[in-house]
């Protein structure tokens, strides 16, 4: 590595201490990567961010003392180029979900192994957005319990709306195609013609969509 390159600055902020120091200690042998501060609080991690200007903020999604949508909102107003990734666990799919409305850049799951959270940060540096898959099926599975589907966005046809709720739900287009008795490549059509008609750019995009408008999975 060139003695040029920066670093990049990672905050973590986690309410439990010794997670919080498993976090650190797994993450500072990266060469290319410097734990800049640590945070127990939603408004410390604030603080932290105004003092110490992280490239990367690793957030868990329960903080003590605020709500995730509170701590990323005060992030942004601080500085707009910090990238956060949610830490999530698998009965706090709402708060992961709430994290993505909110802006977070990608979502792990703490059970998860080390090599997933190293990926996820290592696109997360880059500004990849990214959901490991065990997040897709958590959050999925949250959107599933709504009651309402929500109002069909109106430049998607019936059809579409129909395969942008499996496809939040979780679903792979191979299953999608499996369940409405159609051909993948006719799924991926579709999905096409929703990513263009809705301006998304990728599959963490397509759910944050679905979260901010109130659209279920099916």
């Amino acid at each position: 590595m060139s003695r040029r390159t920066k670093k990049l600055r990672i905050l973590i902020a986690e309410s439990d201490f010794v997670v919080r120091r498993g976090f650190r200690s797994l993450l500072e042998d990266r060469p290319d990567w410097k734990i800049c501060g640590e945070a127990a609080t939603g408004a410390e991690a604030i603080e932290k961010a105004r003092a110490l200007h992280p490239h990367l903020l690793l957030l868990d999604v329960a903080m003590p003392d605020m709500e995730v949508a509170e701590v990323i909102a005060g992030i942004v107003t601080i500085d707009q180029t910090v990238k956060v990734v949610a830490l999530a666990t698998e009965d706090s799919a709402e708060l992961a979900a709430n994290a993505l409305a909110a802006g977070a850049l990608a979502i792990t799951l703490k059970s998860e192994a080390a090599s997933e959270l190293i990926v996820t940060l290592e696109k997360a540096g880059k500004g990849q957005g990214y959901l490991s898959s065990s997040v897709i099926t958590l959050i999925g599975a949250q959107l599933a319990k709504r009651q309402s589907p929500g109002p069909i966005p109106a430049n998607l046809s019936a059809r579409e709306f129909q395969i942008l709720q499996c496809l939040a739900s979780g679903q792979s287009n191979k299953v999608v195609a499996a369940g409405l008795g159609i051909s993948v490549k006719t799924v991926n059509a579709h999905r096409a013609n929703i990513m263009r008609k809705l301006a998304l750019r990728s599959y963490r995009d397509l759910i944050r969509f679905a979260i901010r408008h109130g659209i279920n999975g099916i």
